[in-house]
């Protein structure tokens, strides 16, 4: 069976066309931009003592607040490395962040942008993730 020279360009175009649409699929999947946490506008402004009696008395509250980026403000009660406690919060900062968080203590009031990762409901922790001091 002999194939026509216009069926032979048409499918020839085709395979052309779908390698390309792939590679950039490919490519987007790789290589898309990373979320900015800290140069979105925070979706829910609230304190720590508000978020935390949330997740205790909410049951639709991780539904609500998880992967959104919230400002959260509270005394920090203990600062580790590059992490943060606001009582049972949990912020997790970039290594970029260290200066900033090295001049943190314990009593200070902050306000921290960061986006909402999980709630362990066993230890009653939430932990958030990219986060920066405003």
């Amino acid at each position: 069976m002999k194939i026509s020279k216009n069926l032979r360009n048409l499918l020839l175009a085709g395979v052309l066309i779908g390698t390309i649409v792939g590679a950039w699929a490919i490519w987007y999947v790789f290589y898309k931009p990373h979320r900015d946490v800290s140069a979105e506008k925070p979706k829910y402004e609230l304190t720590s003592q508000v978020l935390s009696d949330a997740f205790k008395t909410d049951t639709s509250a991780m539904s609500k607040y998880v992967d959104q980026a919230l400002l959260v403000e509270g005394p920090v009660t203990q600062v580790e490395g590059t992490r943060v406690s606001l009582g049972n919060i949990i912020c997790s900062f970039d290594s970029t962040q260290t200066v900033k968080i090295s001049s943190l203590k314990a009593g200070d009031i902050v306000k921290i942008q960061g986006r909402l990762t999980t709630y362990n409901d066993l230890m009653e922790e939430i932990t958030m993730d990219n986060c920066v001091i405003k």
